[in-house]
């Protein structure tokens, strides 16, 4: 329970605290290792090394130090546990550390790989940085978004408690589809080639694809969270499904913050793949005269994508109910990935697309022309005077 996170009568921020500076403290003594006996190019594994450990895992360390502190005082101190009265006290204090060591260390790659590499002087990269493997990179990074998604799907299924309610089975059902499409959307924005993957690119697309898969797997995290706060909101015996209370409003507003982060990102991952200077091609075609005239297929889709990512942003403004903004956020993953298909074969399949559209207007054709020959028939056996014997 959430409880336990900011009882001081409980031990789990203590034995979390404790966790996290020993495997600091692990992670420390490895890249000390790493620098007194790492083979191969030494160079760079002594500079990376030597500043990873002054830069990044000592100063960690006593920020994880501090937070185990703080939380063996309060633990020590507490007495009985009284229900909060604020949003914010001392208690929260060793949780709010770790996060902020968190978006620190984003911060720090930033800083430092990515300014490096964006605005260096183009000296060699061995100097302070040890090359990856940029293949090996890409599936880690797909295998960790996809074990995110499916901590979504746990979020929904292993809650421990279960309810007969409709709502209930509503917010399962269309949260397991969102999931799904969401797998579909993560597919369709990675290359099928590896060589043309945003990491083998160029510098700015590297570090915005980076920056981008940090930004959907948070996201991820708090799109399973929101899931099992509608889920426990529901089975709560003292609140109805339709009671609009202040904490399922912040729950509704959260769940479209994160959903509209994710399916952004999503777009803009494609994007880091192709490139602006490609995708900005796609709304235009060219003629067999050699002129360039806009393509209606793809910029109407723009356009309607654009429309989907507003109604995203302002979910919370149409709908008030966790059972239903659900289905609502599962409608917009949809949608995109519609959106996605229909792309696709205006761009790859136009000859197939041009066939299956003169099949579908001469099938309309052949239909209207016998509608109309049995309307005449018709009407002439009306009109065909009766012979009396």
């Amino acid at each position: 329970e959430f409880q336990n996170y900011y009882d001081p009568l409980n031990a789990n921020i203590l034995i979390y605290t404790l966790s996290m500076t020993l495997e600091q403290m692990m992670q420390l003594a490895l890249r000390v290792e790493l620098y007194f006996k790492g083979l191969g190019d030494e160079v760079p594994i002594k500079n990376h090394s030597l500043h990873e450990i002054k830069f990044r895992k000592l100063p960690f360390l006593a920020m994880y130090i501090a937070a185990f502190v703080v939380a063996a005082i309060s633990y020590s101190r507490a007495n009985e546990f009284t229900d909060r009265g604020k949003v914010w006290d001392f208690n929260d204090l060793p949780m709010t550390i770790t996060a902020v060591i968190y978006l620190l260390e984003l911060l720090y790659e930033f800083s430092w790989y990515f300014g490096h590499n964006l605005f260096g002087n183009n000296k060699d990269v061995r100097t302070y940085f040890v090359p990856v493997t940029v293949d090996y990179l890409i599936k880690r990074y797909g295998e960790f978004t996809l074990l995110l998604l499916g901590e979504c799907i746990l979020s929904l299924l292993g809650i421990g408690e279960t309810s007969t309610s409709k709502y209930y089975y509503m917010i399962v059902i269309f949260g397991i589809v969102t999931v799904i499409w969401l797998l579909f959307l993560m597919f369709e924005s990675e290359p099928s080639d590896a060589q043309a993957h945003a990491l083998w690119g160029n510098r700015w697309n590297t570090v915005c694809y980076i920056l981008l898969i940090q930004i959907i797997t948070i996201s991820l995290i708090g799109l399973g969270a929101s899931f099992k706060i509608f889920l426990h909101t529901v089975i709560d015996e003292n609140t109805l499904p339709h009671h609009d209370d202040d904490g399922r409003d912040i729950g509704i507003k959260f769940f479209v913050v994160v959903l509209s982060l994710v399916v952004v990102s999503l777009e803009l991952l494609n994007l880091c793949h192709i490139g602006i200077k490609r995708a900005v091609g796609h709304l235009f075609q060219t003629t067999e005269e050699g002129k360039r005239k806009l393509y209606w297929p793809v910029f109407v889709v723009s356009l309607i994508k654009v429309g989907i990512f507003l109604f995203c942003f302002t979910l919370n403004q149409w709908i008030h109910e966790a059972e239903n903004i659900v289905p609502a956020g599962c409608a917009v993953v949809v949608a995109l990935s519609i959106t996605r298909v229909v792309v696709y074969f205006s761009l790859h399949q136009q000859a197939l697309l041009k066939r299956t559209m003169g099949i579908v207007r001469q099938s309309v054709d052949s239909a209207k022309a016998a509608f109309v020959k049995r309307a005449a028939t018709q009407r002439q056996e009306v009109e065909r005077p009766s012979v009396s014997v």
